[in-house]
Parts: C-alpha cells; sequence; structure tokens
C-alpha cells in the first residue's frame, strides 16, 4: 500500500469521525422526553410486594419454629 492510499485512507476515517459527531449532534437536538417520577401506582405495587415478601418470610420463620419446636421435644 502506497503513501497515497493511506492518506485516503485516513481522510476516510476522519470523514467517518466527523458523521459519528454529527450524529451525536443530531441526538441532541431531538425532542428530549420526560424523565418518569415516581408514580403512586409504581409506588403500591413496591409496597403490596413488599408486604407479601414480608409475609412469606414470617410464614416460613414460624413453620422453621414449629419444626425445630417438635423435633427437640
Amino acid at each position: 500500500m502506497n503513501s497515497c492510499e493511506r492518506a485516503e485512507t485516513n481522510e476516510e476515517q476522519a470523514a467517518r469521525q466527523g458523521d459519528a459527531v454529527n450524529q451525536i449532534d443530531t441526538t441532541e437536538k431531538l425532542v428530549e422526553v420526560p424523565e418518569p417520577g415516581s408514580s403512586p401506582f409504581a409506588l403500591c405495587g413496591l409496597g403490596v410486594a413488599g408486604i407479601a415478601m414480608l409475609g412469606w418470610i414470617c410464614a416460613l420463620a414460624w413453620i422453621a419454629w414449629r419444626l425445630a419446636d417438635w423435633l427437640l421435644f
């Protein structure tokens, strides 16, 4: 590969890098979507899931306690 071909290749690479910069610039020009806030529906769902999880943990602990009580005494 001679120096002319290398120069063309470097120019093509520079042009491609310029295209990437232009693509970044165009994405900034798009309309910004507002960030989602904390919706009451999502908070209620997380609350219900947390209560259900605590219920399962308490139920498993109660079963383990009863099983240990039955095995030891």
